[in-house]
């Protein structure tokens, strides 16, 4: 059995995969240890709870994304960065919770190496960039309080906000997504090897690299 620890830091156990070539040379995954099924009534309540989990974090953002399109007075500097939060955690909502609910259920990722790639990436994508938003969001509310003055005179200029919201997406993209896109090619593995406990494999490609950059 593999042991990994998801981005709340919670333990998951999951049955080994290995890779068998059929006849026609495709890779094929082949489950030599039965995952832990989970009983039926914890199913539905787990399932109960995910489902109203993306609900209210796709309804809430949605609101504020509605609410600052619609009011005009509130697109100030500041509020640009909480608009920010409000699109990366409404992503979170609408595609990385759905996505991982299967594999949270049975234990097993079913849904391809392709989607489980993009997920990786779009998973560490939006979580990094939500934490960088709420450091950019107190960071602005430093200023506001330290350099006041230069503050409100700056207050409604968004070209300096709007930079920084893209630097935001785009230091948390290269954090991750090179080292989870690109993992295959810089450590030779094929892709026999790399199929087995396809998820896993691949989480620990972004936390070696981020390992190796900061130490």
């Amino acid at each position: 059995m593999t042991t990994v620890y998801n981005d709340l830091g919670s333990k998951l156990t999951m049955g080994a995969l290995i890779v068998e070539s059929n006849s026609t040379g495709n890779l094929t995954p082949a489950v030599t240890e039965t995952a832990a099924v989970l009983p039926g009534y914890l199913v539905v309540i787990l399932s109960v709870l995910m489902v109203t989990l993306v609900v209210v974090v796709v309804a809430g953002n949605a609101l504020v994304i509605m609410a600052f399109v619609v009011d005009k007075t509130l697109r100030n500097q500041s509020n640009y960065f909480f608009l920010n939060l409000a699109i990366s955690d409404f992503l979170v909502g609408a595609f990385c919770i759905p996505v991982y609910i299967p594999y949270n259920l049975t234990g097993r990722w079913m849904l391809g190496k392709g989607l489980c790639k993009v997920w990786l990436v779009m998973d560490y994508l939006l979580c990094t960039a939500s934490v960088f938003n709420i450091v950019l969001i107190s960071y602005d509310r430093f200023l506001s309080v330290t350099r006041a003055v230069k503050y409100r005179a700056q207050r409604n200029m968004t070209r300096q906000a709007v930079f920084k919201m893209v630097a935001v997406w785009v230091l948390a993209f290269l954090l991750y997504g090179p080292a989870i896109i690109f993992w295959e090619t810089v450590v030779g593995e094929t892709h026999s090897k790399l199929w087995s406990g396809e998820l896993p494999v691949f989480h620990r490609a972004a936390v070696t690299t981020v390992q190796l950059l900061f130490t």
